[in-house]
């Protein structure tokens, strides 16, 4: 029994001594620490992107939020509208079973410019009056000898600005804010929430007919001149807000009566659009964002080894070359939008919600485009392995103006497009 207590005795004192804690002993565990360390690359990948290809047609110029009216030695836009028809009888009182004529005795016109350029001296608004066979495919060879007529009205929009505010009362009972005006009777008033301006045009009865073939159903073209080369927008129907109103002040002779009534009403146009010269160029082997009809250019990217094996996505960026310069001045520059596709199909690609990534794109610059898509390619390599790795890039806004740009696909090997990305390689963990 004391040889076995004596044993005890001394393994515990063996394993005190063996297990005493070195406090000022610096750490040393080379077969528990890991022997490796956080490596950061960042590479270009040049061949992960393939059957990239563009197609036109999503959004047509009359289905735009706006219209651009541009006059440059390389390209011309013209706005153009048809006016609802105006009604030619009208019920004296609401239990009238017979109506009166209506005689016109004038309109006013408005116009809102949405963008404009502030550097070009004399900006003139030119309406020309148009066929009523204007439609969705009337084209600029078929409305130009119409721009070379008579012009119905003009407004010197930059006098018009110069101009001193009137706000005395009875004009801010009859506007709702102070104005601008000229002898002329044209009007400028400036919207306080989104700075567009809106031009009144006062026309008499020869410049607005209220002819009874057509009902006062009138159509019109608006052209843009400057001392320089200019380029504007103007509001369309699509819009909601800003788009052209035509409001028609006329009177008629109640029945059983002598004493004429006036009054007032308005019409919007039946259609509004624009065409543009010279057209945009068939979609070939590049890639193709933005014109009218508007174009759309679908990225397929297969991801690689070394990003699927990666613990995280720092960065990617997608790497575009121009073809050429896009056409058109510093005012109409637009952003390209990388959306990602949920479902592969084509050109009817479904896309998401929310943009991946953007950039603006200057005209006349041939630089390279750089556009971040991280998060994009980040949901693929780390959240969802599954989701379909594509996206579509297109102009915001869409069909608004006839510039697009033109990248090299990857059937140019020397300029095809590129995924440049930073990652960081997964840890190798030590062995215990």
């Amino acid at each position: 029994m004391r040889r076995l207590v004596g044993t005890l005795g001394l393994l515990a004192t063996a394993l005190t001594l063996g297990c005493e804690e070195q406090l000022i002993a610096p750490g040393d565990c080379p077969d528990f620490c890991p022997n490796g360390q956080i490596v950061l690359v960042d590479t270009v990948f040049t061949t992960v992107i393939t059957r990239d290809s563009a197609y036109r047609g999503y959004v047509q110029a009359y289905q735009s939020g706006a219209a651009t009216a541009t006059n440059q030695p390389t390209a011309q836009s013209r706005p153009y509208f048809k006016l609802d028809p105006m009604f030619l009888r009208i019920r004296s009182t609401p239990s009238d079973s017979t109506t009166v004529p209506v005689i016109a005795d004038s309109a006013r016109l408005r116009l809102a410019i949405t963008r404009r350029d502030t550097t070009a001296p004399n900006l003139r608004l030119q309406i020309y009056a148009l066929p009523q066979t204007v439609d969705t495919l009337s084209t600029f060879a078929d409305l130009d000898p119409y721009f070379s007529g008579p012009i119905v009205d003009s407004v010197n929009v930059s006098d018009l600005r110069s101009r001193p505010l009137i706000g005395d009362t009875a004009t801010v009972r009859a506007w709702g804010d102070s104005i601008r005006t000229d002898s002329a009777g044209h009007v400028l008033v400036i919207s306080r929430t989104d700075a567009t301006w809106f031009i009144y045009f006062s026309l008499d009865t020869l410049q607005a007919p209220l002819a009874e073939p057509d009902s006062g159903r009138l159509a019109y073209g608006v052209k843009v001149v400057a001392d320089t080369a200019v380029s504007i927008t103007l509001g369309t129907n699509e819009s909601v807000s800003n788009g052209p109103v035509m409001e028609w002040f006329y009177h008629f002779t109640p029945k059983d009566s002598v004493n004429a009534k006036t009054d007032s009403t308005l019409r919007v146009p039946s259609l509004d659009s624009y065409v543009f010269d010279p057209p945009n160029a068939p979609i070939d082997s590049n890639l193709t964002v933005g014109g009218a009809p508007s174009a759309r250019s679908l990225i397929r990217v297969t991801i690689p080894p070394a990003l699927r094996d990666s613990i995280d996505v720092v960065r990617a960026t997608l790497i575009l070359v121009p073809v050429t310069p896009v056409n058109g001045m510093a005012s109409d520059s637009f952003y390209v939008v990388a959306r990602q596709v949920t479902t592969d199909l084509g050109a009817k690609s479904p896309l998401g919600n929310d943009a991946a990534g953007s950039v603006v794109i200057h005209p006349g610059v041939s630089d390279t485009v750089r556009l971040e898509i991280t998060d994009m390619v980040r949901s693929w390599v780390l959240l969802d392995t599954l989701s379909t790795t594509a996206f579509m890039l297109s102009q915001l806004p869409e069909a608004n103006s006839f510039t697009e740009a033109r990248f090299y696909s990857s059937l140019t090997p020397a300029f095809r497009p590129a995924l440049h990305v930073t990652f960081v390689r997964r840890f190798p963990f030590g062995r215990p």
